[in-house]
């Protein structure tokens, strides 16, 4: 008896196998690409939010307030990804104040919380929220 055939369904079997194999390779290095385009995105995003605590912390001390009309202050930060685009991170400082004391000194307490964001410029969308409390000591500290 004759085999015929069989060298057919081996060499179709394997090109089957090394395309599924080619497939999902092709598969991990792009979910590599985008876990590390996003890791790259998540890091702008907090440097542009604390750029922002900054900007509320500088308020509070230089200005002895940080609360502007309206309540938060919306700053636009330009991150450049590339030398030809830019992805945009608007950045919203907002600022609670509280005066209190503590035994005889009169203490003012500022609660700054920045919010990043790139409004879905870049191929993802990230957000990035950081708070931060500061006491500043107004009179009779010790």
């Amino acid at each position: 008896m004759k085999q015929r055939g069989f060298s057919l369904i081996m060499g179709i079997f394997l090109i089957a196998v090394l395309g599924g194999i080619a497939v999902f390779i092709g598969r991990v290095s792009t979910m590599q690409h985008q876990s590390s385009a996003l890791d790259e995105e998540g890091a702008m995003a907090y440097q542009a939010a604390r750029a922002g605590i900054e900007w509320g912390v500088y308020q509070a001390v230089i200005n002895s307030s940080c609360v502007v009309a309206p309540p938060a202050f919306t700053l636009i930060l330009t991150v450049p990804t590339t030398p030809l685009s830019t992805i945009n991170y608007s950045v919203a400082v907002t600022c609670a104040e509280t005066a209190t004391t503590e035994g005889s000194a009169a203490i003012r307490v500022y609660q700054i919380t920045s919010t990043a964001n790139n409004a879905a410029g870049g191929n993802f969308a990230v957000e990035r929220r950081l708070t931060s409390t500061i006491s500043i000591c107004l009179a009779n500290c010790a």
